[in-house]
């Protein structure tokens, strides 16, 4: 059984979300703190992590960053705080998805399912070709990792998503708006500067000079090409 791990401090949105957790066949386990998170997290693993941004103990962004030190599960934040910058910090600090309160339980199960199957596929492993090599780039799907120059590049789930993505495509330009839906699993009116923070991370793992990439280009107004380097 799939396993969830709700970390939000208001008691009648843990209750609801584990009813309606239970109801799409999931296990749900809470916490109402950071260090209680933590705990748990150290045990049984989880499959995926929500997340409230507003903790008692320790902000939902430092917590996260904890988390992704030893984690690669999907995480999703819950926030009543909807602004841009916000969301985007909470992608920067390793999130793989941000709903704003208050949303609809279909929306809440959709966003969970959509994340949830897109680190199942790319769990699986590639038949008959384990690792695409791209100049000193090599991406590798049996450890869900990509190596430059032979230094291990320790992408997150998405990080890999998205590079596997473009690697499968090599070459070709990819507008942003399919790249979004292929990744993340749905469309959002967000989702080129959602891309976009990840398209930054990505470069600053795998680009010698993040600022003048010659493996992930940008093509302006359009999207995003992977190429050998020249």
């Amino acid at each position: 059984m799939t396993r969830v791990l709700v970390v939000d401090d208001d008691s009648f949105l843990v209750r609801s979300l584990e009813k309606l957790m239970l109801s799409e066949g999931f296990f749900c386990q809470s916490a109402s703190s950071a260090r209680e998170a933590l705990r748990l997290l150290e045990g049984e693993p989880f499959d995926l992590v929500v997340l409230d941004v507003g903790l008692p103990d320790m902000d939902g962004f430092s917590l996260c960053r904890r988390i992704r030190l030893k984690h690669r599960m999907p995480v999703l934040f819950l926030s009543a705080r909807g602004e841009s910058a916000e969301r985007v910090v909470g992608l920067e600090v390793g999130a793989d998805d941000y709903i704003v309160k208050p949303f609809t339980p279909r929306e809440f199960v959709a966003r969970v399912r959509a994340q949830l199957r897109r680190a199942n596929e790319y769990s699986r492993p590639v038949e008959a070709r384990n690792e695409i090599r791209i100049g000193d780039l090599v991406v590798d799907f049996d450890r869900h990792d990509a190596f430059i120059s032979g230094k291990r590049a320790q992408l997150t789930e998405r990080e890999f998503e998205l590079l596997a993505l473009l690697a499968r495509h090599v070459d070709k330009v990819l507008s942003s708006e399919w790249i979004f839906e292929n990744v993340w699993g749905f469309q959002s009116e967000t989702g080129p500067k959602t891309l976009a923070v990840y398209v930054r991370r990505l470069r600053c793992k795998i680009e010698a000079d993040p600022d003048h990439p010659k493996y992930l280009l940008t093509v302006r107004g359009f999207g995003y090409q992977l190429v050998f380097p020249s």
